[in-house]
C-alpha cells in the first residue's frame, strides 16, 4: 500500500499525464484486447493433430485452409477500420 504522500504523487502525476497524452491514457484505461489471430492460430495449431487423427488428413486441409481464410478475413476488416 502506498503512504498518502506517494498517493498524492502519484495522483499529480496521472493527472498531468491525462492533460499531456490523453490518447495513451484513453488507451491505457480501456479494455485489453485479446490478441485474435495469435490465439486463433495457436488453437488451431495445437487442434490439428487430433483433427488429422481422427478424421483425416483431408479434414486437416481443409482446417488449415479455412483458418487461413479467416486470418485474411480479419486482416482486412482491421486494414479496412484503420482507413476509415
Amino acid at each position: 500500500m502506498l503512504e498518502e504522500r506517494d498517493r498524492r504523487a502519484l495522483a499529480d502525476i496521472e493527472q498531468r499525464l491525462a492533460v499531456e497524452d490523453p490518447d495513451f491514457v484513453r488507451r491505457m484505461d480501456g479494455a485489453v484486447r485479446l490478441p485474435l489471430i495469435p490465439v486463433l492460430c495457436m488453437t488451431v495449431f495445437l487442434t490439428l493433430p487430433f483433427v488429422a487423427l481422427f478424421l483425416g488428413p483431408a479434414a486437416a486441409l481443409i482446417t488449415v485452409d479455412l483458418t487461413a481464410l479467416l486470418v485474411i478475413l480479419l486482416l482486412a476488416v482491421r486494414r479496412a477500420r484503420r482507413r476509415r
